[in-house]
């Protein structure tokens, strides 16, 4: 485990004993029939702790190998090793803010269905690289099944298209 996982498990860890103290002890956890404010974050905070401490166990059972540079490599010495490729997981990252920033603005303005679309879409292409078709499945099939967990067993009001209406 590098010292970057390390820390971001400690605080991983640590956020999960503040969140399961706070609810248990700040807030009314209740019952299962009856859950009080803190239930939910009292089961957030165990999750977060069981995360971390699985996350810290399957480290040290599969440790990655660190990749040392051998000074004796010719290409080493001759100064033409492999630079390091460019920070994809920055770029992903930044493509992901932006799709789900354009997701936030377009869902008031075009309705729930069609933003949904774009933004499975624009995630599955620009953030995943799938191909189209894979794209369009994975996109129609996660878009139909929120519209059906929102709008049937939650009963949640969407907001509808205004191109249609």
């Amino acid at each position: 485990m590098s010292r970057g996982d390390n820390i971001a498990n400690l605080v991983t860890i640590a956020l999960g004993i503040f969140v399961t103290y706070h609810s248990y002890y700040s807030l009314r956890i209740g019952i299962l029939i009856s859950p009080g404010a803190g239930f939910l974050p009292f089961l957030c905070g165990v999750a977060l702790i069981a995360l971390g401490i699985f996350w810290r166990i399957h480290s040290f059972l599969f440790k990655t190998p660190r990749h040392a540079v051998c000074p004796q490599d010719p290409a080493v010495v001759a100064g033409v090793a492999e630079t390091p490729a460019l920070p994809t997981p920055r770029i992903k990252l930044c493509l992901a803010f932006v799709t789900t920033l354009a997701y936030a603005w377009l869902f008031e303005r075009i309705g729930f269905i069609l933003s949904t679309l774009v933004f499975m879409l624009g995630w599955q292409m620009l953030v995943e690289r799938e191909r189209w078709l894979k794209s369009i499945i994975i996109t129609a099939l996660c878009a139909a099944a929120m519209y059906a967990l929102f709008s049937y067993l939650l009963r949640v009001e969407l907001p509808s298209n205004p191109l249609v209406s």
